[in-house]
């Protein structure tokens, strides 16, 4: 069966326009559209078990099935109207749990009624394919807004960093071991970009990992520019420039 899939996200990402990560709104919709893809993969799912149990058991043991898919429903529902990442990282726990659920009750009745699991799972998939037009349209839709809040988080960092490099050197500081490693973060964003418009969630993860790395390097640096002229330096880099790219 298909499984539900976690968003993937830079955690602890810098503020953007003085906006938190958990309540940016590019972020939000990033995450809305991935309950929406999820929740029409999950909802699927659940209509085709729903059909086989109904079918075996002349409705009889569908009742508490339809009862949990109507609670996964009217969660993923509420959560096109939340303005936190909390809010919808819950909401998201919520609906795993009542899936999970639902997929429990539903293979424990098949004892009952002379059912089997591969029809169970055929009827399941069935069922996908039937809405596999409307899933990929809402799959196209969450990477087009994973990488929008993605990459303005990469862009306004980008910027923070450069500022931040031509303070220094109008200190008469020589940053040119940062602006290396800034150099090296740039052509990261670039294959950051190229992940996500191939929708690779692997060479995703693979990117913001290097750029995790490459840009507690270039804090690193800066901080030692600090303790070497601690009378001229007066921007925090910690602050400016934070982990996540």
């Amino acid at each position: 069966m298909v499984c539900l899939i976690a968003a993937i996200m830079p955690v602890g990402a810098a503020p953007v326009n003085g906006t938190s990560w958990n309540t940016n709104p590019e972020h939000i919709t990033a995450m809305q559209a991935h309950v929406a893809y999820v929740g029409t993969i999950g909802q699927a799912q659940m209509n085709g078990a729903i059909t086989y149990i109904g079918s075996i058991s002349n409705g009889a043991g569908t009742g508490q099935l339809t009862s949990l898919e109507s609670q996964f429903t009217g969660t993923e529902s509420s959560v096109q109207t939340m303005t936190t990442a909390d809010q919808i990282r819950a909401a998201e726990t919520q609906m795993g749990a009542d899936r999970k659920e639902f997929m429990t009750d539903a293979k424990g009745s098949l004892p009952e009624y002379n059912g089997t699991g591969k029809a169970l799972h055929e009827s399941v998939n069935a069922s996908v394919m039937a809405q596999s037009g409307t899933i990929q349209t809402l799959r196209n839709t969450w990477w087009t807004d994973r990488e929008t809040a993605r990459m303005d988080v990469f862009a306004t960092n980008d910027q923070n960093r450069n500022n931040l490099l031509g303070k220094l050197s109008t200190k008469g500081i020589d940053v040119s071991q940062a602006q290396a490693v800034e150099n090296q973060i740039q052509q990261e964003g670039t294959a950051l970009k190229a992940a996500f418009d191939s929708q690779d969630n692997n060479a995703v993860k693979a990117a913001n990992q290097q750029l995790s790395t490459l840009c507690t390097q270039f804090r690193d640096i800066v901080k030692g520019y600090r303790h070497v002229h601690p009378a001229t330096t007066t921007v925090t880099p910690a602050a400016a420039v934070p982990v996540s790219a």
